[in-house]
């Protein structure tokens, strides 16, 4: 990385982490990260597709933790006073299926999804929306491959996470950054 996170504000270490794999589309879109650099980054399709699947690392963290790191994606100043997913939309979203945070909606990842319940506690992750994506489509935002260094930090992830092997790893995140949407 070029230019360092700090992470949550709340240093607790996550209750779990563990890896499971869903029905989504991992891509990669823009053009360049103050974080990474020349090269696209990662977004998950918000829409469910059973022909796609996506590897992802969950981590069992606070509600707190979570709006920490939304923020941190999406702005370079944070402001923790006001949650940007707050309890409210924590109890509507199995129903709606995702929320925008609207504070940063001129983030790219500002699309809290839903993924499901694990042990009765929601699987939520940040990407796109869907509108975001048709923009990806026609062209108006970019699509790119990652830099190297954003995709080997990828692919050592889902090999220490033994989710594949370094050859599996590679060919999937080349794949998910060649394929049209």
């Amino acid at each position: 990385m070029r230019k360092p996170c700090i992470g949550s504000l709340d240093k607790s270490k996550p209750k779990e982490i563990k890896w499971e794999s869903f029905p989504h589309r991992l891509f990669f879109a823009r053009e360049h990260t103050a974080t990474w650099g020349p090269g696209g980054v990662a977004f998950l399709h918000p829409e469910s597709n059973s022909d796609e699947k996506a590897y992802l690392c969950l981590y069992r963290i606070t509600l707190e933790q979570f709006n920490d790191v939304l923020l941190q994606e999406n702005t370079s100043s944070f402001d923790m006073n006001c949650p940007l997913f707050d309890m409210t939309d924590l109890q509507s979203i199995e129903e709606r299926k995702c929320v925008p945070a609207e504070a940063v909606k001129n983030g790219w990842y500002h699309n809290v999804l839903y993924l499901g319940k694990e042990n009765g506690i929601p699987i939520l992750t940040m990407t796109c929306r869907l509108s975001d994506v048709d923009n990806f489509k026609s062209g108006k935002v970019g699509m790119r491959k990652p830099s190297k260094e954003y995709a080997n930090t990828l692919i050592r992830g889902l090999v220490e996470g033994k989710q594949l092997s370094e050859e599996k790893a590679t060919t999937y995140i080349q794949e998910a950054a060649s394929r049209a949407l």
